[in-house]
This record gives C-alpha cells, structure tokens and sequence, in this order.
C-alpha cells in the first residue's frame, strides 16, 4: 500500500487504522447494506484508504480519523445507497435522500457485528487452511497482495481462494449468527488458536533473518481483544490469550538491533518495551484466573508476566517462574513444559542443574524431535566449556529445524565453539573459557 511521498506518521496512522477500525467500518456498512456487497464495500474502503493517504500527506491527520475514514467509504457508496433507497422505496418507505445517512457504530454493535463476521468465518463450510486469510482481510484490511507477500503465496491463487470463500458469506451459504452453545464453543477455540498462529507469524522467521510484522501481532490482538470483551466469549482462555499476547508485543519495539538482529530478553532495552500493554496484560491476566482451569495459555502468560514486570533481567524471578511450572506440571505430564522449566532451573541454579533437570524429564523421548532440546544443551554444554559436546548438540539442533533463521543461529554458535577449540589448542590452554 506504500505510496511515494506519503508521510511516516500518516502511514502510522493508516496501519493503525486498518488494524482497530477497518473491520468495524466494513462489517457495521455491510450489515446496512446486505452480505453481498462485502466486496464491494471492501474496494471502495480501499480506495477511501489510498484517497486519505494523499490527502492527510497534503492536510494534515484530521482529529477523528476513523469517522473521516467512514464518511469517505459512504460518500463513494453511491451505489449501494441507491440499491438501499429502492428497495426502502419499493416496500413502502417514504426516503429522504439528502437525510440518508449512517452514523458510526457504536462500540457495542460494532463489537458485535465484527464478532458475527469473525465466527462466519470459521463455520464448517470455510475451507480451514483460507480461514486467518479471509479474518485478515475482511476484520482487519490486509490487501490480498500484502498477505501474499507475509505468508509467502502466490497472490493470484491466495486472492481466488480467498474470494471463493468470501462468496460463501456474500451469498449466505453460511449465516451470520451471535455465537452460543457448545458448538461455538469449539468454534471459540478454533478461533484462538488461529489468532495465535497468526500473532506468532508476527516474529515469523523469513530468508535466513528475522523478519517481524508487527500489524499481525495487532491484528491479532484486536481479534483476541473482541472475544475478551464480547459477553458470549469472553471466557479465562481468551483472557489468558489476549494478556500473553500484550506482554509479548509490549517488547516489539526492542527487539531488533539498528541492523535487524535479534537481541534477547537479556539485550532488549527496557525502556522502549510499552508500558501500557504490560498493563492492560496484567488486567487480563487478572480476569483470566476466573475459571477452574489452567491452560498452558495460562501458564506461558504468567511466565511472560514476571519477565514484564522485571526491571531488568537480573531482577527476574526465577524462582517464581519454576513455581508456575511446577503448579502446572502437578496436574498435566507434558514433556515440552518440562524443558521450559529446566531451561528456568539452569538460569536459577547453573548450567549443571539445568542439565540434570533435562535428564530427568519423564518421557523425555517425545522430545526428540525437537530441536529446542538439543538448542538448549548445546547452550548449557557451551557454558560449561564443553565444546565439542554442545557442537555436537547444535548440530542435532540444525537436522531437526524447520527454521532457517534457527539452523543459521546454531550455526554460529558452532562457529564460536570451534573458534574456542582452536584458541585453546593454539595457545595450549584447557577448554576453561
């Protein structure tokens, strides 16, 4: 969507646009409007959109930006209104053109109507693998070229997938219904895992380097963010989800140095990490702890909240973390929260200990295809100056990753061990450093 000449602050506030208010302008005119003009509403907005870019650039940002966005999309719905008027005319209704107008949603109806389109969505008549496409699109204004261009497909096969489902909604193959009872139950969950499949694209790993996006993180947010406020889904999950997604993206901005490299928890600036979210994730976090259950939702938000709410990494409280996974573990046997935990405990007692913690991980075998295992030794064996043996647990590491950016970073960290080896036997030292 870039345009030349297009202020920074004036995209900001497009992307920020598209992210909390594209879907409530589309879904709102739509319900007004009726199913089949969804795609077309979709192109006016987008033509509105690229309209307000030239214009802001010129004009300046006006104080109520979404509002200006709305009255743009209805002033080009000239076709759509006289659609409306005549059918009004027809079924008896006396129209006063130069009064017919609509005013922005209020949060309510505009919450539920995004909440409508959002499980029609996920009705069984979707094809499942076109489902976070047509979310993105249609709730939160990803072009077809802009998704294309994230999940790596080719445009002209995402757009005709993506369109052949949005027609299921445009002509009422599927309803658009308030969601209740067990089976949006499971459409909830479906719905949660898709937002978190989509929120962790966000640090995708993309060409050997880490690429972030950080408009999926919000769009994400904003979706999880609908099912915490919304009265029929606003269950401990969505809560649990919504307060791990804000403490995550509250380090977006210290994430990568001035040349894109990635810096760790432990490198990260934090002064830069955003306060607000941290805050609004401990009051989810808060309204999360409602239920009887603990999800391992639960669990990776109450690990990411102590990192929040750490001053600085010396300051983290591990012993709090290893408790959290301690609690957890006591009612579900789950071998990959084991090695979270030992991976805790190595922080908190020493290489060693980490490395015992490892070995007695029942069913330690379900973790043998994962590269995180072998990651994590190498890095506990490169600490306790054994070289060769953490070479050869990076190596393990890279056969099992699917990802490139992974495999290059063990990779490195291979070369740094073999450059220990060599200073050593070069200068005849044992492997003490």
């Amino acid at each position: 969507m870039g345009i030349e000449q297009i202020k920074p602050q004036v995209n900001r506030e497009i992307k920020n646009l598209l992210v909390n208010n594209y879907g409530v302008i589309v879904t709102s005119i739509v319900k007004e409007f009726g199913l089949s003009s969804l795609e077309h509403v979709q192109k006016v907005a987008k033509n509105s959109i690229e309209e307000a870019k030239k214009d802001w650039s010129q004009n300046g940002i006006p104080d109520n930006p979404e509002l200006n966005i709305w009255e743009s999309i209805l002033e080009n719905s000239n076709r759509l209104f006289c659609k409306k008027i005549n059918y009004l005319q027809q079924h008896g209704n006396k129209i006063d053109v130069t009064k017919f107008h609509f005013d922005y949603p209020k949060t309510h109806y505009a919450t539920k109507n995004q909440i409508e389109f959002l499980f029609s969505i996920f009705d069984e008549n979707i094809d499942e693998t076109v489902r976070k496409y047509l979310l993105l699109n249609i709730l939160c204004g990803f072009s077809y070229s802009s998704l294309a261009r994230i999940f790596e497909k080719n445009e002209k096969h995402l757009e005709t997938q993506i369109f052949n489902e949005k027609k299921k909604i445009m002509y009422e193959e599927v309803r658009l219904n308030t969601p209740s009872g067990k089976h949006n139950n499971l459409k909830l969950q479906s719905v949660l895992n898709i937002a978190k499949e989509i929120f962790d694209k966000g640090y995708s790993c993309n060409n050997n380097e880490k690429t972030l996006f950080p408009e999926l993180c919000h769009s994400a947010i904003k979706i999880v963010g609908l099912l915490a406020n919304f009265p029929a889904t606003s269950i401990p999950e969505s809560h649990a989800l919504l307060a791990w997604m804000l403490f995550s993206a509250s380090r977006l901005n210290a994430m990568q140095d001035e040349r894109g490299s990635v810096l760790t928890l432990q490198e990260q600036d934090r002064s830069i990490w955003n306060t607000k979210m941290i805050e609004k994730g401990l009051v989810h976090l808060h309204e999360s702890a409602n239920g009887e259950e603990v999800t391992i939702i639960h669990l990776e938000a109450g690990v990411s909240a102590i990192h929040s709410l750490a001053s600085d990494y010396r300051s983290t409280n591990w012993n709090r973390i290893v408790s959290l996974y301690d609690n957890y573990l006591a009612y579900n046997n789950c071998p990959s929260v084991e090695l979270e935990k030992a991976i805790a405990i190595s922080k908190q007692k020493g290489p060693t200990e980490g490395i015992n913690a490892i070995n007695s991980i029942q069913r330690k075998e379900n973790l043998d295809s994962d590269d995180l295992l072998y990651s994590t030794l190498g890095n506990l064996n490169f600490q306790l100056h054994k070289y060769e043996t953490a070479i050869s647990n990076f190596r393990h590491a890279i056969d099992l990753s699917d990802e490139s950016f992974d495999r290059s970073f063990y990779s490195k960290k291979i070369k740094i061990c073999q450059q220990r080896i060599n200073m050593s036997k070069k200068y005849g030292h044992s492997l003490s450093f």
